[in-house]
């Protein structure tokens, strides 16, 4: 039984590599040509700091400073969110249902655009720079989002 078990979960495990290789060419075979096979990341990082401190605008432009344009200098954005989390900030006193400000959320937060070539030397420098976050801050985590992305850049020729 045991080993009608094992080749059970080979079969899946081979069954389920072939599904994802073939989403990957499905994929990829959807990309208009002219445009660049890539992949977008989105990670996203809470400011809360304790209980009555925040990630100041300046403490931020220092994290980039320092640890984004360092790894993806050549391009990224940066958006201004509101966000909610399953973890303390939204579950305070401070925060009780009828308190979320539903426009304000309940953290502020800074969502980091990324597009690049799929490589392990991206997966690398996002690995760092989340890291790096979780430490200088002191944060539970921070919300990664990655999605398959067909990238042209269209210039005035």
């Amino acid at each position: 039984m045991i080993a009608g078990n094992k080749a059970q979960r080979l079969a899946v495990a081979a069954l389920s590599l072939g599904l994802i290789a073939s989403c990957d060419f499905e994929a990829s075979a959807t990309c208009p040509t002219g445009t660049l096979e890539w992949t977008e990341t989105r990670l996203f990082f809470g400011r809360d700091i304790g209980e009555t401190r925040e990630v100041s605008d300046e403490q931020w432009r220092d994290f980039a400073v320092s640890e984004v344009i360092p790894r993806f200098g050549d391009g990224f954005t940066v958006l201004d969110a509101s966000g909610y989390w399953q973890g303390e900030s939204c579950h305070s006193p401070n925060h009780t249902a009828h308190h979320v400000n539903l426009d304000g959320g309940c953290e502020k937060t800074k969502i980091l655009l990324v597009q690049y070539a799929p490589s392990v030397e991206a997966e690398t420098k996002l690995q760092a720079i989340t890291q790096a976050y979780i430490e200088r801050f002191d944060q539970e985590a921070v919300m990664r989002s990655d999605t398959p992305a067909c990238t042209q850049f269209i210039g005035n020729n």
